[in-house]
């Protein structure tokens, strides 16, 4: 187990040993809380989420503008994931002495820019003197219980469900590494590393659509799947060949595309399980896989009818 999964299942032993008796739909541990209450439109989903000079970015490479507007879209995605939608932000901001007025106005541009694109509003938050640069949001989401009552969570994956993707994997890594090596050629990668840009509508369709399994990846398909397997008691075989892999990152990274697919963070694109989906959402996503029952093996990766093994090195806080 890694550290940080160490210190997340401490929170959950002191914090919130009976998430159910104070009135929880689910507690730590997921993309987001779902909290119960007597609001319109139902329960809430409540997430937080950081972002930290020199872990998740670098101001070399790294506008203000894309700095606020990345720390707002990594919420959103957490807010979407559960299939709601975001609604309020509250954003602490940690600054050094030296920090600039006008890079200020960057950053909170960039703030601003991604809760108007998302529909939400920024109701407060704080400024500190911090040594690094930093902001931690916390964001408040809205679900429409029209059709259902209950949120997507990680730990509804049954047996035979398939499992669907959005989007590209391995971009966002795939363009973090090319502006470590300076090569600004990799445009989509870079824009994906830089600006992520969480996928709301097809998260309402899943949502809409009765999908109960649901998680947004955040840090590596790996580590999302073991979220579901873990969460759900279930294994999992994905299809290597079936990755959606962009043309740009098979070009630029030829020889270990499919082990960036697999380990890179930051895609914030949506990872669900599910039995049917009308034809058009099936040519929105790409199916790589099948929930299975719970084995030895959490997760078995094929490649071309053969057993792959793929170079799991994923990022982690500590280590």
């Amino acid at each position: 187990m890694d550290k940080e999964k160490e210190f997340v299942n401490i929170i959950k032993n002191i914090v919130d040993p009976n998430y159910e008796a104070v009135g929880w739909e689910i507690g730590i541990g997921d993309d987001a809380a779902i909290v119960k209450g007597d609001v319109e439109g139902g329960p809430l989903a409540i997430c937080s989420d950081a972002i930290v000079e020199d872990v998740h970015f670098n101001i070399d490479h790294y506008s203000f503008r894309n700095i606020g507007w990345k720390s707002i879209a990594i919420n959103v995605s957490d807010i979407i994931s559960m299939g709601a939608m975001p609604k309020y932000f509250t954003v602490s901001i940690g600054l050094n002495r030296e920090f600039r007025i006008e890079d200020f106005e960057e950053l909170i541009t960039g703030i601003k820019e991604c809760s108007d694109e998302f529909n939400a509003i920024i109701a407060g938050g704080d400024i500190v003197r911090s040594e690094k640069l930093f902001i931690s949001v916390s964001a408040v989401g809205f679900f429409d219980w029209k059709n259902r009552k209950r949120g997507m969570t990680r730990n509804d994956a049954l047996p035979g469900d398939k499992i669907g993707v959005s989007g590209f994997l391995g971009d966002s890594l795939g363009g973090f590494l090319s502006l470590q090596k300076n090569k600004n050629e990799d445009l989509q990668l870079i824009s994906k590393h830089l600006k992520p840009y969480p996928n709301l509508s097809l998260a309402r369709r899943l949502f809409s659509n009765n999908i109960n399994c649901c998680t947004d990846i955040s840090d590596g398909l790996n580590a999302e799947l073991i979220n579901i397997c873990e969460s759900s008691n279930v294994s999992i075989s994905i299809e290597v060949e079936n990755m959606p892999i962009s043309y740009e990152l098979k070009n630029a990274f030829p020889n270990n595309y499919f082990d960036m697919a697999i380990n890179g963070g930051e895609d914030f694109e949506l990872l669900f399980t599910f039995n049917d989906l009308p034809k058009d959402m099936l040519d929105q996503i790409t199916v790589i896989g099948e929930i299975k029952e719970i084995g030895s093996n959490q997760i078995t990766y094929n490649l071309r009818g053969n057993k792959y093994s793929p170079n799991l090195k994923q990022w982690r806080h500590f280590e």
